[in-house]
């Protein structure tokens, strides 16, 4: 009977066995290809500001770091700044938590690890299938990894020397691809309260920041650092001569172009302004609203000593900056003198390719304004409801010591 027993149960241990060493083969190189989506992730998305060559670079020598059922893991990479295959560079939205891939790239990188019949790579090498003719097991994993750029980079400067120079709430959003310097020395000089939030690099005060607000920060933050002068306070402006300039002629229909030159001011709630290549000075200042739209068509805004900046419901501010303006290339808008407000509510959005330069300025945006430029230098940042502020550059001025980027993982 023992006989029997060990005649009929043997082969199920044996089964049982090769069963459970089958599956640590799967699990094995289910986390052999995570671990090389990772490490080609992070390779691939912290050489983003080196160019797409190096990129791709960096990302084929970490796969070859990693092993797969036939040897070093090899990635497929498609050609072009988007890539495609089994790496693609895009964006990647933290509230959402979600990967878009972008035609121009972007400092997400997506990589998955493929070990498959038919990629070079291959399949998990399983006895149960050679001996039973099954298909091939596929393994396949996902990595996301997220350019963190480099701490010495600034990408917004507020001039406010006491109280809040960044006062955020609701579920407002500041995102930044530089750190954000700020010149008060209150301890309320970065105010963060109820879901709002900052994600940049590093955030820099002279003094410290309230631990509550500090949460609310995605990035490191540097107390009692000494904080830059106005790097352009010396830097001349050309005089707005009020008594030359001009009204605006706008039906509120179509499209009408503006030459360069001074101007009385704007105000207009429809049509589409479009401010021809050059310099465009405001004694007025400007006031957008409706669905009126003011097109920048290489050209830079200079705004008068006061003058308001004003958008409100479904208007728009956008287009690229020029280079007409001497000592100030590569800006939209520029103003010197008096305080004043630049206040964009409802659904209002800012979307200028520039440098906004206003040491005296403060920006108000609330509701659900969208506010994306360069780089921007003001007085001080008000944010409420759910409305973003994002900068896309740095002010090369304010370079700090090279400090390398990183990348870290997000999914």
């Amino acid at each position: 009977m023992s006989t029997i027993h060990v005649v009929v149960v043997l082969p199920v241990v044996l089964m049982l066995a090769w069963l459970g060493l089958e599956i640590g083969i799967v699990v094995r190189s289910a986390n052999g290809a995570k671990n090389a989506a990772d490490a080609i992730a992070l390779a691939a998305a912290a050489r983003h500001a080196d160019g797409p060559d190096v990129v791709r670079a960096d990302a084929m020598a970490a796969a070859a770091t990693n092993r797969g059922p036939n040897g070093p893991v090899i990635v497929q990479i498609a050609d072009g700044p988007a890539g495609g295959g089994d790496v693609e560079f895009g964006d990647w939205d933290e509230d959402s938590r979600a990967f878009s891939s972008n035609v121009n790239g972007g400092p997400a990188a997506r990589v998955t690890v493929r070990f498959a019949a038919g990629h070079p790579n291959g399949a998990p090498s399983l006895i149960f299938s050679g001996l039973f003719k099954a298909s091939p097991v596929s393994v396949e994993r996902t990595s996301i990894a997220m350019y963190n750029p480099p701490r010495h980079i600034t990408s917004l400067l507020t001039m406010a020397d006491s109280g809040s120079g960044i006062d955020m709430e609701g579920s407002a959003r500041l995102s930044a691809r530089g750190g954000v310097t700020v010149s008060s020395s209150s301890q309320l000089a970065v105010r963060l309260a109820g879901g709002a939030r900052m994600e940049v690099p590093i955030v820099r005060v002279p003094g410290t920041l309230d631990e509550t607000s500090a949460t609310r920060i995605d990035g490191a933050i540097k107390n009692q650092t000494d904080i830059p002068e106005d790097p352009f306070a010396s830097s001349t402006m050309p005089i707005i001569t009020a008594g030359i300039a001009e009204p605006i002629d706008h039906d509120g229909m179509g499209f009408t172009h503006v030459a360069p030159g001074v101007h009385l001011g704007l105000v207009a709630s429809s049509g589409t302004i479009i401010l021809d290549e050059g310099l465009h000075q405001f004694v007025m200042g400007i006031s957008l609203s409706g669905s009126a739209v003011l097109q920048l068509d290489a050209a830079t805004i200079q705004l008068g000593d006061g003058a308001a900046l004003n958008l409100s419901e479904g208007s728009s501010l956008q287009g690229t900056a020029g280079n007409a303006l001497q000592n100030w290339p590569g800006h939209n808008i520029v103003q010197r003198g008096a305080p004043a407000d630049w206040t964009i509510a409802d659904t209002a959005v800012i979307s200028i390719g520039g440098h906004c330069y206003a040491p005296q300025s403060r920006v108000i945006i609330s509701d659900g304004a969208i506010v994306s430029m360069r780089t921007a230098i003001v007085d001080s940042v008000t944010a409420s409801s759910v409305s973003k502020l994002h900068l896309g550059g740095e002010i090369d001025a304010l370079r700090e010591p090279v400090v390398p980027g990183r990348a870290r993982l997000v999914r």
